[in-house]
């Protein structure tokens, strides 16, 4: 489910529980998960708005050239890969094996 403002998106899960993605800050986040909780609401859902927390910042930049992922995967194989299955992003794994998209 998407909304204009704050433009977010909502993943609704079977358990009840909502994520919403896009916001740009933890106030913009709270006000579409009020949003979203309303919309569910006027759809005849018992609503309650707990629990609310930020779990996730994500970071963004444009380096404005290209970068050969596997050159640099190959340049850095003891902590990285390229995943061509999950379209084409480099994967790191720090040295206690916590892994996440780079």
């Amino acid at each position: 489910m998407r909304i204009r403002d704050p433009k977010t998106t909502a993943l609704i899960f079977q358990s009840g529980k909502v994520v919403i993605t896009g916001a740009r800050d933890e106030d913009s986040a709270k006000i579409a998960a009020k949003k979203f909780a309303q919309i569910i609401k006027k759809l005849d859902y018992p609503v309650k708005f707990l629990d609310f927390k930020l779990q996730n910042m994500v970071g963004s930049i444009d380096v404005k050239f290209p970068v050969r992922l596997e050159g640099l995967a190959y340049e850095h194989d003891d902590f990285a890969n390229v995943s061509w299955d999950c379209s084409s992003i480099l994967i790191k794994c720090s040295m206690n094996l916590n892994c996440s998209p780079a």
